[in-house]
């Protein structure tokens, strides 16, 4: 089991043996008060997971340990929904972190809905807030269409209380499902797998990289454009100055070693526009709130899929394949020293730990 990735849960250890990753959210799927202004039809409690004619068969019945997909139908061809799995669940953290992370979509919509989401935020957070345990179980059904139907699609849905909390606070088209298959590390917490259900954000969409939203009028925009060629001759100027001084202090990528300075990217550890909502210039302009990477682990460190303790340890997001870790030449299974130089940058990394990085820090700190 060395080779898995590990989970820490409610202080449980588990093997991460499995994934599903990036099941979007339909919006045939979401609650109604959710919904897009551009679909009309009804709504329906059950999640599409993939389809007979596209996936491996053996691929989602391995997944899940089971291979009666679509056959409980009894002799009057009735529907007759059967048990998938009865150990599944939903953590309160990554549900209040995906409300934190759309916080803001909730508020000013970039997205056009049937009606105005914002006003149901508070009541959703105070839903989830109030949740009894971090752990939150459920289990499913199969309630996929007969393999004769046209449209020949495997669906899972649930009657618990919990998955429908979750249908009402995802939001359309840029909320994915991701399913980690669990293994508990200690044999004395059991040998069947658990399935951790967890929802996320589109990148775009997360409140650290939400666009602001603001109505101009023709004048004021008139008077942006005579400037915007003055704004970006300032930018460049203000990036050179910083990214000279990040880069005396960090000259090369920790991960590929390269000192080129061309090669390399002064990248935010607090995003420049949480520096900026709260007013802390003094902060976007600190030398020691950057970290230069060459350009593909400078997208994964800015996006939220790596981070680092404050020890160097470079931490791994759960939702991207084993296949690509191994092409980026990074082991997350393995903790590893990376010279951050994390001195005097706690603060900021800290604020990447909590709101940038994608996963759960604290479930991965094993």
């Amino acid at each position: 089991m060395t080779n898995y990735q590990k989970l820490r849960i409610d202080w449980n250890d588990y093997y991460v043996i499995d994934s599903i990753q990036d099941l979007r959210a339909e919006d045939s799927f979401i609650h109604r008060k959710n919904k897009l202004a551009l679909y009309k039809w009804n709504w329906e409690a059950r999640k599409y997971v993939g389809s007979y004619k596209w996936d491996s068969w053996d691929r989602l019945s391995t997944f899940f340990e089971y291979k009666k997909w679509w056959q409980g139908k009894n002799e009057d061809w009735e529907r007759e929904y059967t048990q998938i799995q009865n150990k599944c669940f939903f953590s309160k953290n990554n549900l209040l972190k995906y409300l934190y992370d759309s916080r803001i979509e909730y508020q000013q919509q970039e997205q056009f809905y049937n009606q105005n989401i914002s006003e149901n935020y508070n009541q959703y957070f105070e839903e989830i807030n109030n949740l009894e345990s971090e752990v939150n179980w459920f289990q499913i059904y199969d309630v996929s269409d007969f393999l004769d139907s046209w449209r020949d699609r495997w669906y899972i849905r649930s009657d618990d209380n919990i998955w429908k909390t979750w249908r009402k606070i995802i939001l359309p088209k840029i909320s994915y499902l991701s399913i980690l298959k669990l293994i508990p590390i200690d044999s004395n917490n059991g040998t069947e797998p658990l399935y951790y259900f967890r929802i996320l954000l589109d990148y775009n969409f997360r409140s650290i990289t939400h666009p602001k939203i603001t109505e101009f009028s023709e004048e004021i925009l008139e008077e942006e454009t005579k400037i915007t060629k003055t704004k970006r001759v300032k930018s460049r100027e203000w990036q050179q100055k910083y990214r000279k001084e990040v880069i005396e202090y960090m000259p090369q990528c920790p991960f590929t070693l390269i000192s080129d300075e061309r090669l390399l990217i002064a990248s935010h550890i607090k995003p420049y526009k949480a520096c900026v909502n709260e007013n802390s210039m003094i902060e976007a302009n600190d030398y020691l709130n950057w970290l230069a990477f060459s350009p593909t682990y400078d997208k994964l460190f800015d996006q939220g899929y790596i981070t680092f303790t404050d020890q160097w340890d470079l931490i791994c997001w759960t939702l991207l394949s084993k296949y690509t870790w191994d092409k980026l030449n990074i082991n997350p299974n393995i903790k590893r020293n990376v010279r951050i130089f994390p001195e005097k940058r706690e603060k900021y990394l800290d604020y990447h730990r909590k709101f940038v990085f994608q996963d759960n820090f604290n479930e991965l700190t094993l």
